[in-house]
């Protein structure tokens, strides 16, 4: 069983260029915690590419094991300077957890 976690944020900024750099920070907080945290079985961050505007701007895509694995990643202290940055760039989030 795997449980996959994703979740997508519409960013505040005004631009494209600013929404990028934002998507830039995010990615640089987040795609490290794939090697550093030891409950992720796999993590990938995908920029929103058509739509600019109108999509949503970022994507993660990550898996685990159990709910319990996503919950060892989601209070893991690595995770947390993330944690902190995306509500102050985010003006919007979604997110899905299923079984595969």
């Amino acid at each position: 069983m795997t449980l996959r976690h994703i979740v997508s944020w519409k960013f505040n900024g005004e631009t494209k260029e600013q929404r990028d750099a934002q998507a830039a920070e995010a990615i640089a907080l987040i795609d490290p915690l794939r090697e550093k945290i030891e409950s992720v079985r796999a993590l990938s961050l995908h920029r929103n590419e058509l739509f600019d505007g109108a999509n949503f701007d970022l994507t993660l895509i990550a898996d685990f094991d159990d709910a319990e694995g996503l919950e060892f990643y989601a209070k893991h202290p690595e995770h947390q300077p993330a944690l902190q940055y995306m509500p102050t760039v985010a003006a919007a989030r979604v997110a899905t957890d299923f079984t595969i």
